[in-house]
């Protein structure tokens, strides 16, 4: 974890004012973010090194498809924080240039288990978000290693299907409503082994929104992630902005989780007063709620 340091939630005021009036978290679609390379990652850089490794050609491609396809079949639902309580450029893209507010979180409470009343670690992972490639190709290569020692003896049991190249079945499975047979079968025992390496890769299906290309380094982030199938699922809501519906998620901060929310840094360039702020968060159940401004005395 953090070490019991605070993890940090950067919104406009009003967005914050909802967040503690309503003790409500929303969790927003990480396909819909700012990085179109968002859950590709893990996919791009497992492909990477299974084509160093004696795998043949045609299953290597099966396999990139199964893992870069992820990102399209599953959707992250993610409540972005970052380490950094007070940081510039953090108040900038995330705090409406500085007229917001950042809420304090505790990340070993984020990350407890409250059953269904409210976020926990049945339904959520708390997810420390790793920049760039390095680090990624280092935690992957067991499980490329891994692989090639199970299914590397099957030869080149599996392949993709006629006519279909890997873009067209990424494609297909990005588009859910379109129906194609993606992969062909060379044996008799083909299925059960292509099976047992779906089994095998399955984790990986977790991992793939916790990397983002190293320039977003600065940002320290972490995630409070759910995983859900792109699909119309009760759970999942809809807004409209003026350029896109998106979906969203929301989890409860009920009255066993209040503890989580320790702090509120109120903007460089946010009006509140202090006394008033301290008033509402007490309003509402939150009196415990420490209350400061930002040290960005300068920025205006």
């Amino acid at each position: 974890m953090t070490n019991n340091r605070l993890l940090f939630h950067y919104c406009g005021t009003q967005t914050g004012f909802s967040i503690l009036q309503k003790r409500q978290l929303r969790l927003s679609a990480l396909s819909s973010a700012n990085d179109t390379l968002e859950g590709r990652v893990v996919g791009k850089v497992f492909s990477q090194l299974l084509r160093d490794t004696g795998l043949p050609p045609e299953l290597i491609d099966v396999i990139s498809v199964i893992v870069e396809g992820y990102a399209d079949s599953t959707e992250g639902f993610a409540f972005c924080l970052s380490e950094k309580g007070d940081l510039l450029s953090q108040w900038r893209s995330y705090g409406r240039d500085g007229s917001g507010i950042a809420l304090g979180f505790s990340p070993d409470l984020l990350s407890k288990d409250f059953g269904q009343v409210s976020f926990g670690a049945n339904f959520y992972d708390l997810v420390k978000v790793d920049y760039g490639e390095e680090g990624l190709q280092k935690s992957l290569k067991p499980v490329a290693d891994a692989v090639v020692a199970e299914f590397g003896k099957f030869g080149a049991f599996a392949r993709l299907n006629d006519g279909m190249t890997k873009e067209r079945a990424l494609q297909v499975l990005a588009d859910r409503q379109q129906e194609a047979k993606l992969f062909k079968s060379e044996n008799d025992s083909a299925s059960e082994i292509l099976a047992r390496l779906l089994k095998s890769l399955a984790p990986l299906h977790f991992q793939i929104y916790g990397t983002k290309p190293v320039h977003f380094r600065e940002e320290c982030e972490w995630r409070l992630v759910r995983y859900r199938h792109k699909a119309a699922l009760p759970d999942i809501e809809y807004f409209a902005d003026d350029f896109s519906v998106r979906p969203y998620i929301t989890s409860l901060i009920a009255d066993p989780a209040k503890d989580a929310i320790e702090e509120v840094i109120l903007g460089p360039k946010n009006l509140t007063n202090l006394e008033w702020m301290r008033a509402f968060l007490a309003s509402v159940g939150l009196s415990h709620v420490r209350v400061r401004r930002s040290s960005i005395e300068s920025y205006r």
